[in-house]
């Protein structure tokens, strides 16, 4: 966790960053899509930076203080690991190829 950074009130920011391993980019990139889509609760000050690196999903969680940072990432875990059970139970999408008809 970092703290050298300031946030908006220029006191230091609470950071943590984040990697979680997965079997391919693929799931990597699923679970990225799954949780980047929901915005922030308006209460919420945190900031979450998304980014897919081979397999590992590396995610980045920046919140004013410490207290708030625990509550962002206790949340952000439990989401992470209900889109890791599902990507497990029902496997990643098939890569579909486009078929074109003929006349």
């Amino acid at each position: 966790m970092d703290s050298d950074e300031e946030n908006v009130s220029g006191l230091p920011a609470a950071v943590v960053k984040l990697e979680i391993p997965y079997n391919s980019s693929r799931e990597a990139e699923i679970v990225r899509n799954s949780l980047q889509v929901d915005p922030e609760p308006k209460r919420s000050q945190s900031l979450k930076t998304f980014n897919v690196r081979e397999n590992l999903l590396c995610v980045e969680i920046r919140s004013p203080d410490v207290r708030q940072l625990r509550t962002a990432v206790n949340s952000f875990m439990d989401l992470v690991h209900l889109a890791t059970k599902t990507v497990d139970q029902f496997g990643p999408p098939v890569q579909r190829t486009k078929k074109v008809c003929s006349q």
